[in-house]
């Protein structure tokens, strides 16, 4: 797959945050354009990581990988969660779409820049783990898996996401 879907998939995480603020300035200023932008961009933003999730099952290429170390990576759910309601803390100043945009798109970039994902609250919402996986060869990923995993040995097979992220191989399941 590509840095692309990576860095998709991490944007997709603040998507609950442009619903947030859609309901903070529609309680605000009702319904206007502005609303109606953040609420479609965030619901659009919410279904991104499913489909992701299928296209890597669909298209993956399944490669067995011999992890020798395996530590989960949830620290980082606080501060997405936090992020989801800090458009109720600040009461959404009067930010615009287009300034929300730009500050998106410099995310963007510095996330494509990144190696790996830290969690993300929607997929972990839907029972998604996420670790951090040290391979024999001593490259260490992100790992997205369904199950908990308590074992290195336990993963078998996974599908490369990008150069530094996989998804564990369940079979179809």
């Amino acid at each position: 797959m590509r840095d692309w879907m990576r860095t998709l998939l991490f944007l997709s995480a603040f998507s609950p945050a442009l619903i947030t603020m859609a309901y903070v300035r529609y309680d605000i200023h009702g319904w206007r354009l502005d609303v109606l932008q953040l609420l479609i961009i965030g619901l659009i933003g919410t279904a991104l990581p499913l489909a992701i999730v299928k296209l890597v099952k669909l298209q993956g290429e399944s490669f067995a990988i011999h992890a020798k170390k395996i530590e989960s990576s949830d620290f980082m759910l606080l501060a997405f969660v936090g992020s989801y309601l800090l458009p109720l803390v600040l009461k959404a100043s009067e930010v615009s779409v287009n300034a929300i945009v730009v500050v998106l798109a410099g995310i963007a970039i510095v996330l494509w820049l990144i190696g790996s994902l830290p969690t993300h609250p929607l997929l972990r919402f839907m029972r998604f783990r996420f670790y951090k996986v040290e391979s024999s060869s001593g490259v260490v990923y992100t790992l997205i898996a369904k199950r908990d995993i308590r074992d290195p040995k336990d993963v078998k097979l996974v599908k490369k996401i990008s150069g530094a992220m996989l998804m564990e191989d369940d079979g179809g399941v």
